[in-house]
């Protein structure tokens, strides 16, 4: 199975709120790992934004690269995903834009599902899965 991750999961595996939930979600994020785990672009860009924020834009950069050495592959939007994106928009005009995004790779079936708990994706009709 293969999975495309939320930055909202990147980031609570950055900056959990209390010990025990960074244990479960690094073990969620390894098992995710052990198949396919993709990270559009996209998540990079707003990785960066929301942690580089808190922990510095080198270090958010570096924990990408550690990510990626663990084996999450990045992958760039296509044009069939842009405009899977866009027809996920027309419809659904309140969800943000990257979460189209991400969500055209399950439409397109790139992946199978999205490892996250934000509700814009139940919205939109794709499988998610959260630890």
């Amino acid at each position: 199975m293969t999975s495309v991750v939320d930055t909202r999961l990147l980031v609570f595996l950055e900056f959990p709120p209390n010990q025990e939930v960074r244990m479960q979600t690094r073990d969620f994020f390894e098992k995710e790992l052990r198949g396919r785990l993709l990270a559009p672009t996209i998540v990079l860009t707003e990785f960066i934004k929301l942690a580089g924020a808190k922990m510095g834009e080198d270090a958010a950069k570096i924990k990408i690269r550690l990510l990626k050495d663990q084996g999450m592959q990045t992958i760039a939007l296509n044009e069939e995903q842009a405009l899977a994106a866009g027809s996920l928009l027309l419809s659904h005009q309140n969800v943000p834009i990257t979460d189209a995004i991400i969500a055209s790779l399950v439409k397109t079936r790139v992946a199978d599902y999205v490892l996250t708990d934000d509700p814009h994706f139940r919205t939109l009709g794709v499988k998610t899965k959260w630890f």
